[in-house]
This record gives structure tokens, sequence and C-alpha cells, in this order.
């Protein structure tokens, strides 16, 4: 058992609750809540969750969190600074977007030509789709009767049952050999602005942003590196932002408003606090 473990068991037992107690009282799992007694941080999902519990575990005992985490910080591992390349928000059909990089300057240069190109194509198809169904003037024989022709055209065999059921199977198997990712979100915890969730059972992850009105937005990694090209307020104009987090990881989403913000991971929504008042949103990632 750790010393930093020690103190707060001691602490908790003067105060006769148990572990139970402290769960109820925090809302943290009491895994993890052992693991910070005995000192077993291997259990923790990140080092801002290390620190966020033992805050938390801290101030319902009535000791002073951050006192704590200044005295044991040679017991408590700390995060490590990594440098994460800038997150891509991409403009999506139902909402205005922002993507963070040059790759639109290319697409507004050649999206006139590819234009064009559509409308010759168009005009070139129409014309000969009219020279197709040009009438045909029957032959004129100089004196007798007039006799006129009328070529008629035999309709075209209709296309065999058996092709028109190997299509539907071949897209059938088409459709169900996409695999369908089912991301599992399970909230850990939460203490005051501070909310925590496990993300599971996905490769990528998406975060789709929808701003009712005025928020302020930023998103960071484990190590605190702001992810966008620079936090900001978004409003209501902005409608829906869509963000690709670039790997597993632990990463904390802080709105001001929670109240006008709707969070989805992979189009499934996260539930937390909507109150006036800022709200972070830790999401622990991992592919497992």
């Amino acid at each position: 058992m750790s010393e930093l473990g020690a103190r707060l068991r001691q602490a908790r037992t003067e105060k006769n609750l148990s572990i139970d107690d402290i769960q109820a009282l925090t809302k943290i799992q009491k895994r993890y809540l052992h693991g910070i007694e005995e000192g077993n941080y291997e259990a923790m999902p990140g080092p801002f969750y290390v620190r966020a519990f033992i805050r938390q575990y801290a101030d319902a005992v009535g000791l002073h969190g951050d006192e704590l985490l200044e005295q044991y910080k040679n017991e408590i591992p700390a995060a490590t600074r990594t440098s994460s390349p800038p997150l891509a928000a991409s403009t999506t059909s139902r909402s205005r977007g922002y993507r963070l990089g040059g790759g639109g300057n290319r697409l507004m240069e050649i999206f006139p030509m590819i234009l064009v190109a559509l409308f010759v194509i168009a005009i070139l198809a129409i014309a000969y789709v009219l020279s197709q169904r040009a009438p045909i003037d029957p032959p004129v024989e100089d004196g007798g009767e007039t006799e006129i022709i009328i070529e008629t055209q035999d309709p075209e065999p209709a296309a065999p049952a058996e092709d028109e059921e190997a299509d539907e199977t071949t897209s059938e198997e088409e459709t169900e050999a996409e695999p369908v990712e089912d991301v599992s979100i399970t909230p850990t915890g939460n203490q005051g602005e501070d909310s925590f969730y496990d993300v599971e059972g996905i490769e990528s992850l998406n975060l789709s942003i929808t701003f009712t009105g005025d928020s302020w937005l930023s998103i960071r990694d484990a190590s605190g590196v702001e992810l966008l090209d620079r936090a900001r307020i978004y409003t209501a104009l902005d409608g829906t932002v869509d963000f690709e987090l670039p790997e597993p990881g632990t990463y904390r989403v802080r709105v001001a408003r929670p109240d006008l913000v709707t969070i989805l991971i992979n189009d499934t929504k996260v539930e937390y606090q909507k109150g006036e008042g800022p709200e972070n949103l830790y999401f622990n990632w991992t592919t497992e």
C-alpha cells in the first residue's frame, strides 16, 4: 500500500465510511477506489483518471485533493506530453462545417472544371438520344401508288429472372459484408464539472457536435495539447461540426454551454448533465 493510499484509507476509517459509501458519494467504481488505496494505478484508464479520482476521493473524506496531489506527486504517474496532429473538421451535407487544413482549397479550384465537364457530357447525351428518336422518311417511288414501309422493331427480350435474383443476392451479400461497429459509451464517474466515460468497440472515433446556440469548444488530448487550430466560440450558424480523433487515448472535450450542445460518438448520443455552466467530458477510448 502506498503512503497516499494509507492516508486516504485512514481518513475514510476515521469517518466510519466504507468503500460502498465512497462509491455512492463520488460515483467512482469500487475497483478504482481499491486501486487508489493499494497504489495500483495500472487499473486506471489513464493519468487524467488517476488524478481526478484521487481528488474526488480526498474531497469525500474531508481532505484537500490538490494538496494531496502535490504532496504525493512522486507516487502518482504523470501524463507524458506528446504532440498530436490537429483535428480536421469536415463539412457534412446536413450542416456547415470546417476543414482544418489546405485540402479544401484544391477542391474549390477543380470544382468549376468538374461542373463544366458534367454539363458537356449531359449535352452530348441529350443530342444522342434525340438523334436516335428522329423520324425516318418513307421512300417515295415515281409514279404509281405510294408505298409506305413501316419498320417495326422486335421488343427486346426481358432479362431472365435468374439474373435479377443473382443481382439481388450479390447486393445483399455486399451489404452483409460491410462490418458495423457497435460503440460502447460507459459513464465511469462525475464530480462537479467533470464527467468520465469509457469508449470501446470502435477502431475510429468521430465526434459530431451540434450547436443550437453560442458555446465555447475546446478539445485536448491526454497531454493537454489543444487539437483544434484554436479553441473558440461556435454558434447556431455553425450547425453540426465533425471531428475525427487521431488515435485511441484519453481526450477532454470542454463546452461552456452544455445545454446548447449535443455530442454524438459515431452517431451514438453522449448523455451528460446539461446545465448552463461549463462541462468537461473525459473520453477514455480503447479498441479492446
